[in-house]
């Protein structure tokens, strides 16, 4: 869990500060690909060898300002952090942990140049591949990519917008938490228009959902629970096109 609250705390912050620039890691490799160079490019940079089994997914949606449809590619190396768990010999630790780790990665692959950016990780359980769906919500002119993870029994989710030909995160919140304990908690997300510019707010309600009850350790990564709407308020986000970053207002904290 110190994982996903040190990423949580980087990726939406209340206090000004200068914008990261892209990592080198991102910058987008800038050669019209064919099917196949692409799968060649990922299992280079992600060290897969002829004999490892990988998962590998493609969605398509229009990122940013071009006619051309873009791509986001999640490759998934459950496989891979199997045989870790075992070289590392703490199996049943690794396992009761989700294996969780450095073993789902996504790449954008722009439309219109065909460029590819190197992986980008999103440390989380290899058990549930990345969830990709998008919602316009930097503008409505172009989607932006949300990213669904699961660590454990708890499910969060990432926000990135398309900047300098590469994916930038720009929030991240909790969806539940510990739905398997006594100290269970969920959300529910909703989108209003922007208070301080075009971007919409990402509002954060108290969620109603049931304990779940689990046979197999990792069951819970098939499961998702219902959650019941409130109008009870936890946090409104506000995005800010200075630090292309969302932020909360330290009077509502």
């Amino acid at each position: 869990y110190l994982v996903i609250l040190t990423l949580f705390i980087s990726a939406c912050t209340e206090t000004e500060k200068e914008v990261d620039p892209i990592p080198n890691s991102q910058v987008p490799v800038v050669k019209k690909l064919s099917s196949q160079e692409i799968i060649r490019h990922i299992e280079s940079q992600l060290k897969i060898d002829g004999t490892e089994k990988y998962g590998i997914d493609f969605y398509e949606a229009y990122l940013n300002p071009d006619d051309s449809l873009d791509r986001i590619v999640t490759v998934n190396l459950l496989d891979r952090a199997k045989k870790e768990a075992i070289a590392s010999d703490i199996v049943a630790k690794r396992a009761s942990m989700g294996y969780m780790g450095n073993y789902n990665y996504f790449f954008f692959i722009d439309g219109e140049s065909g460029a590819i950016t190197s992986p980008i990780v999103v440390p989380s359980s290899p058990i549930t591949s990345l969830v990709v769906s998008f919602e316009n919500i930097i503008s409505e002119a172009n989607k932006d990519v949300v990213i669904d993870i699961k660590i454990n029994d708890s499910k969060y989710r990432k926000y990135y917008t398309i900047a300098e030909g590469a994916p930038f995160q720009i929030c991240e919140t909790e969806l539940y938490t510990d739905v398997t304990k006594s100290t269970k908690k969920a959300y529910v997300v909703a989108y209003e228009e922007g208070t301080y510019s075009l971007a919409k707010n990402i509002v954060i309600y108290e969620g109603i959902v049931d304990k779940v009850e689990t046979e197999g350790p990792h069951d819970i990564y098939n499961i998702d629970p219902e959650i019941t709407p409130t109008d009870k308020l936890v946090r409104r986000w506000y995005y800010s096109p200075q630090h292309m970053k969302y932020y909360l207002r330290k009077d509502e904290i």
